[in-house]
C-alpha cells in the first residue's frame, strides 16, 4: 500500500504543471474518519479500495499559474489510471484530482 502511494506522488509531481499536493479540498472534511474507517491516506492523496468496486484515488494539487488547468487535471488522471493499470488487475472506479490553488513561481530543479 504505502508503495503505491509512493509511485503516485512520484508520478504526480514529475509533471511539470504540478506544484505540490495540499491538504485542502476533500482532506480536510475526511481527516478524523480516516483512520477510524482505515483509510490510509498522505497529505494530499487518499486511494481507498472496495472488493465491490475498487480503487478510487482522491487528490488536491496546486498548479503553477499559467498552465492549462483542465488539460493538466486530465493528465493527471491518464498518469494514475496507467500506473495504477500497471500495479493491480483491480477495476479502477474513480480517479477525483481536485485543484485547490494555482501559485507563482517555477519549480526548482
Amino acid at each position: 500500500e504505502e508503495e503505491v502511494y509512493e509511485k503516485i506522488e512520484k508520478a504526480v509531481l514529475a509533471i511539470p504543471e504540478v506544484s505540490h499536493f495540499t491538504s485542502d479540498g476533500f482532506q480536510d472534511m475526511i481527516s478524523g474518519l480516516s483512520q477510524a474507517f482505515g483509510f490510509h491516506g498522505h497529505r494530499g492523496l487518499l486511494v481507498r479500495r472496495s472488493r465491490k468496486k475498487g480503487i478510487k484515488v482522491d487528490m488536491s494539487l496546486a498548479l503553477y499559474k499559467g498552465c492549462r488547468v483542465i488539460e493538466t487535471a486530465r493528465y493527471v488522471q491518464l498518469v494514475i489510471r496507467n500506473l495504477l493499470l500497471s500495479l493491480t488487475d483491480e477495476t479502477i472506479y474513480g480517479i477525483d484530482v481536485t485543484i485547490t490553488d494555482v501559485v507563482s513561481g517555477k519549480r526548482s530543479s
